[in-house]
């Protein structure tokens, strides 16, 4: 029983650098202890199927942003989009997260250079992505 507990410890930790991680990339700051918590005992709840190497990907400092972007378009339910879901879903309701998810004021000239910016950048973050699952035989 003791091994039973220490593999679901081990898991519990992977799980939660692996939230620390995937809130980095998608809001730019560290994961409150709760949202990591929440994000590992979902997982262990809910798993998802895991045929992609998350730690070595994570390990060898891929942009898993680029590659989440380029697997989401083949496969919408690929594991890494899921897991980036189940991290959203966990914070869109929180206050602190609000002005992520919603705009409350209407400001037109920084509203379209930030659509342009983040039209560049997607462009740029899809053609790395479809690079990096090639080069790691993920797509």
């Amino acid at each position: 029983m003791q091994e039973t507990e220490r593999s679901g410890d081990a898991s519990d930790e992977k799980l939660d650098a692996e939230a620390e991680v995937f809130h980095r990339i998608l809001f730019g700051r560290a994961a409150p202890d709760e949202v990591r918590r929440q994000y590992a005992a979902a997982l262990a709840a809910y798993p998802i199927s895991d045929p992609l190497p998350i730690e070595k990907l994570i390990a060898d400092g891929v942009d898993l942003e680029a590659l989440e972007y380029a697997l989401r378009k083949k496969s919408p339910a690929n594991p890494l989009t899921e897991r980036f879901r189940v991290l959203c879903y966990l914070v869109e309701a929180r206050p602190e997260y609000f002005d992520c998810f919603v705009a409350e004021k209407r400001r037109f000239v920084p509203g379209v250079l930030t659509l342009a910016y983040h039209t560049v950048r997607s462009i740029l973050k899809a053609i790395q992505g479809r690079f990096l699952a090639r080069r790691h035989g993920l797509g």
